[in-house]
């Protein structure tokens, strides 16, 4: 018999937006429950709790204002239990679930609160089996970030972090309309305005042979003001291929020079540098506590270009498959000016970020 029910969450707008004094974060939650066979289910309830309060970790401070009902499916109601719990049950008791029959739960009138953070929506079932013993099952609950009301894309991240030589990478991320986004990755750069859709992005890479590193770009205008938002993303391929161009050497090869903690440590902060000659950052961010996502920001400006963004965030503190340890590569030109911010939500997190110089040449510290 079947024990799990298989469920999904769709957010409106993808990318949940925490309230500001000019906004106030409407939202609605779609949650589908469906019975993925082989056997049909006797379903009793299925419980969606919205985590309430003014905390990062809570996703509304006023669960009361939310409405709730089954779509598209008759003999299905919904009630609130009150603190942001609801429980969706069937009119008549043993109604059966057919293999591939969902229920979809509408959660709308969401007041997303003031915190930026991360909030898990709790799911959880009751199923009656043939024996007519009930058993509760949860999913381990759904999480939901709440972005900053400037963000304009979130969320960016693999399917899985080490890939098997010629095997592919699914990437997903949520973003606003509006923006056009480029993706770049190894040498290439291609749009994927045509991979999202209601702002919820999907895109497959191709088989991958080499640790590649990926950079979500997007780019519009406020106030007539070119605006530029991005966020990078990296996966290992296991058993890589390596490959060089032409390549003597007769004794000691020194590509980099002396590298240099640049940043890091455990503290929010700011950092401003300048470049002596070319080189690149790398690092990373580690969030200590899921419901406090930690982001990492680098500012580069060229002499003549444009300052360039380069951003990665931790949201999730666990080990596994989970995105934990958010990490960021950044190419920087001679000359450059360089500012580095790290923070968080709230919470605790870990950072290091290192300079490597492409022959000797620190980054030089200056005043804002």
């Amino acid at each position: 018999m079947t024990t799990a029910l298989h469920c999904t969450v769709r957010t409106s707008p993808a990318l949940l937006r925490a309230a500001t004094d000019a906004a106030d974060g409407h939202a609605a939650l779609r949650i589908t429950a469906t019975n993925p066979g082989p056997d049909a289910v006797t379903c009793d309830t299925i419980t969606v709790t919205v985590p309430a309060g003014e905390g990062a970790d809570s996703l509304t401070a006023t669960p009361e204002r939310i409405t709730a009902r089954v779509e598209d499916r008759t003999g299905w109601q919904a009630e609130h239990r009150g603190g942001g719990v609801f429980r969706v049950r069937p009119t008549a008791p043993g109604t059966e679930l057919k293999p591939g029959e969902r229920v979809v739960i509408a959660l709308e009138d969401v007041v997303v609160n003031r915190r930026v953070g991360t909030a898990t929506l709790g799911i959880s079932w009751t199923l009656t089996d043939a024996r007519g013993i009930s058993c509760e099952h949860a999913t381990g609950g759904r999480k939901l970030v709440k972005a900053p009301a400037e963000a304009l894309l979130e969320d960016f991240r693999p399917d899985r972090t080490i890939v098997p030589r010629g095997e592919t990478v699914t990437l997903t991320w949520k973003c606003v309309d509006g923006p056009d986004y480029e993706l770049f990755h190894g040498d290439q750069r291609e749009t994927v305005n045509h991979c999202i859709v209601d702002g919820n992005g999907t895109w497959t890479s191709e088989g991958l042979s080499t640790a590649t590193a990926f950079m979500l770009l997007a780019s519009t205008e406020k106030d007539g003001v070119p605006v530029t938002y991005g966020l990078t993303t990296a996966v290992t391929v296991d058993v890589p291929d390596l490959e060089v161009g032409s390549l003597d050497a007769n004794g000691v090869v020194r590509l980099f020079g002396e590298p240099q903690d640049i940043a890091g440590g455990t503290e929010s902060g700011t950092w401003l540098f300048s470049a002596d000659t070319d080189g690149v950052i790398t690092g990373y961010i580690k969030t200590n506590r899921s419901e406090a996502p930690a982001s990492l920001n680098v500012f580069v400006t060229p002499p003549g270009i444009k300052q360039q963004k380069y951003a990665t965030q931790s949201w999730d503190a666990r080990g596994g498959t989970e995105n934990q340890e958010a990490s960021l590569l950044v190419p920087v030109p001679r000359g450059s000016t360089v500012r580095v911010v790290q923070s968080t939500g709230g919470g605790a997190f870990t950072a290091d970020l290192t300079w490597f110089p492409f022959g000797s040449g620190p980054l030089r510290p200056t005043e804002p």
